[in-house]
């Protein structure tokens, strides 16, 4: 993954409001929160693309209609048909919404859950 992908679902998160940070959380701590990390994939199909699952676990307190509630806007804003971007280098990305599921914590304070998404990326030689 670039770090122009990484600064693209950055920034999308950020406009909507959704607290984030990448691999780790090192802001004062507010429910919820979600940290993003990554895993690449050997790409099937074109030249120049690289894909990953991108996968955001959120963190809540309280009940698991916050998390969501953020799943929700996660997927209105990156859909299932995908959101993409050219960036000024002719690089291209499109992120899709997947699925996700529910993580066990352990306690009863603390709701997690995994939602994934789908990135593709074009280079252009």
């Amino acid at each position: 993954m670039t770090k122009q992908g990484l600064k693209y679902i950055s920034d999308k998160l950020t406009e909507a409001g959704i607290p984030y940070a990448f691999m780790v959380w090192t802001k004062p701590l507010t429910y919820p929160y979600f940290v993003g990390e990554y895993t690449e994939t050997e790409p099937l199909y074109e030249y120049g693309e690289s894909q990953c699952t991108f996968m955001l676990t959120g963190t809540a307190n309280g009940s698991w209609l916050t998390l969501e509630n953020a799943k929700e806007q996660i997927r209105e804003l990156f859909c299932d048909s995908g959101t993409g971007h050219i960036f000024e280098n002719g690089m291209g990305i499109a992120v899709m919404y997947s699925d996700s599921k529910p993580i066990p914590t352990n306690t009863d304070e603390l709701k997690r859950i995994q939602i994934n998404l789908q990135v593709k990326e074009w280079r252009v030689k």
